[in-house]
């Protein structure tokens, strides 16, 4: 397996990528609902409860650290080729749901960051407090909460689509659309 994307597949890099914040994007949305659920009406669910807001916030960072780090690795290194006999519509529809993938893995925990600066709460990744983006405003934290949740459920909706389009290449239109970015897959020069 290579580092870098071929013209028939992606390289190991793009995989992890891929496959790294896929899970932790998922394990986010999980939890993010569980823990709004949760309620904090003693002192031991209130501290449940504000640990589990404290990894959701760690993760949160490093999703935006890591899609950073994934912009720039696919600027660096293009994508392979699309199926031959794909129209038009179809690859700028690809095209366009990978750019707005990325804008919402962007916005969701930007959106996450300045909803806890704008109520005064502490964004800590993994211990280590990071500065607040912003002074406390109850009214702009609000704003940023339902940005917040918003982006949750079209990332939801956008991973939806994005699965249907793989399972769909691979199942009706039988091309190596999902091949290319599977773990395991070989890369064939």
């Amino acid at each position: 397996m290579t580092i870098k994307n071929t013209d028939n597949s992606y390289g190991t890099i793009a995989k992890a990528f891929h496959w790294v914040m896929f899970l932790i994007l998922l394990g986010m949305v999980a939890v993010g609902y569980y823990m709004y659920e949760l309620p904090a009406d003693t002192p031991q669910q209130m501290g449940y409860k504000f640990g589990l807001y404290d990894y959701h916030k760690s993760f949160g960072i490093l999703i935006l650290l890591l899609v950073v780090l994934r912009l720039g690795w696919r600027m660096i290194n293009p994508v392979p080729k699309m199926p031959g006999g794909m129209r038009k519509i179809e690859i700028f529809s690809a095209h366009a749901m990978h750019v707005l993938l990325y804008i919402m893995m962007f916005i969701q925990p930007l959106s996450g960051w300045l909803m806890s600066s704008y109520g005064g709460h502490p964004v800590k990744f993994f211990g280590s407090v990071l500065p607040a983006l912003a002074d406390k405003d109850k009214a702009l934290g609000d704003i940023f909460h339902e940005v917040h949740e918003i982006t949750a459920a079209l990332l939801i909706a956008l991973f939806a689509i994005h699965v249907a389009a793989a399972l769909f290449h691979h199942f009706i239109r039988k091309d190596d659309v999902m091949k290319k970015m599977l773990p395991h897959r070989e890369q064939a020069e």
